[in-house]
């Protein structure tokens, strides 16, 4: 909380302490007297309930800051954010979230052990008997089970295990078990972004965008995977965030113009990434530069974020008053 909020509210509530002590002393006096000041107490307190549940609780927001501070000392990633409301379950059913380097077994329901007859796809493609090189390393078993080796980013997406079966006097592929494969990183930071961002320079006064790139491709829905740092106030969350209820703290939040943009793009490496663009006009002439943080996470089910920061520089000399 800014220092002109604490001021705010330490008068807000010695004025509150104020009327109260003038109704007691004033209980005597006219009717007409007494029903004033009932009513400016009254008032009070409908304006502090409104503050209150417009803020939310001030306890889940000091976790919050406390959980921000001993990431900004101890300057390690990744950052946990409170469990504060239910965790939202896995956007898909067969849901696998191995981490990097694991090995896990996909099982299928087909009722057949031909392996001509049993095939797996991954995102569409047809996959073969086993691959044991490159980024996507796999081999079945004589059950059917397909075993991802090594998991990398590679092994996002979908499995479908499809065996062969008579439609319609016709030949055809049967779907017999889907599984949803979202590798998550370990404590490594590298694991999580595609790429650093840059030092950012621009004209004082004047409207920039940066963009934050991940390592791996957007899950089904991708606004889940960012949230935006400006200067210490939180500008963009997932929608449904319980940050969104604590928004009304950062008052300067409301003087930043701020879009953002978040899709799954193709990197350099030809492979998909998920991706969020900023875009931001700071209209403080008081300031310098900031630090503008990039907050990402791979399992859209936890609040364990990787914060990536960069630093923000505005040129160029201030207006001359009036």
């Amino acid at each position: 909380m800014n220092k002109s909020m604490v001021v705010g509210f330490t008068l807000f509530f010695l004025v509150s302490s104020s009327i109260l002590q003038f109704s007691d002393a004033c209980a005597a006096n006219s009717a007409s007297r007494l029903t004033r000041t009932e009513a400016a107490i009254n008032s009070v307190k409908s304006d502090l309930r409104a503050v209150i549940e417009e803020c939310w609780n001030y306890t889940a927001w000091r976790l919050i800051v406390n959980a921000v501070l001993m990431h900004a000392s101890a300057k390690k990633n990744p950052v946990r954010l409170p469990e504060l409301s239910r965790p939202l379950p896995d956007p898909k059913v067969h849901v696998r979230r191995p981490s990097l380097d694991e090995s896990i077994s996909l099982a299928c329901a087909a009722r057949m052990t031909q392996p001509n007859n049993v095939v797996w796809k991954h995102n569409g493609h047809l996959l073969t008997a086993q691959q044991t090189g490159g980024d996507l390393q796999y081999s079945r078993t004589g059950g059917n089970t397909l075993i991802l080796h090594n998991v990398t980013y590679a092994a996002w997406g979908k499995f479908e295990c499809l065996q062969r079966c008579q439609s319609d006097g016709m030949e055809s592929w049967c779907p017999m078990g889907e599984h949803w494969v979202f590798p998550k990183p370990t404590t490594r930071y590298h694991e999580v972004f595609a790429q650093r961002m840059p030092r950012i320079i621009v004209p004082r006064y004047m409207p920039f965008s940066v963009t934050c790139q991940l390592d791996f491709p957007c899950g089904p829905d991708p606004l889940q995977h960012f949230i935006w740092r400006y200067d210490g106030v939180f500008l963009a969350w997932p929608a449904g965030h319980y940050l969104q209820q604590t928004s009304c703290i950062d008052t300067h939040r409301h003087t930043l113009m701020i879009h953002t943009n978040t899709s799954e793009i193709t990197g350099t490496d030809g492979r998909p990434h998920c991706a969020s663009t900023l875009t931001l006009h700071v209209p403080w002439p008081e300031h310098t530069g900031s630090q503008l943080e990039c907050w990402a996470r791979s399992d859209t089910t936890q609040q364990l974020w990787y914060v990536h920061p960069t630093s923000v520089q505005f040129n160029g000399s201030l207006p001359f008053p009036g």
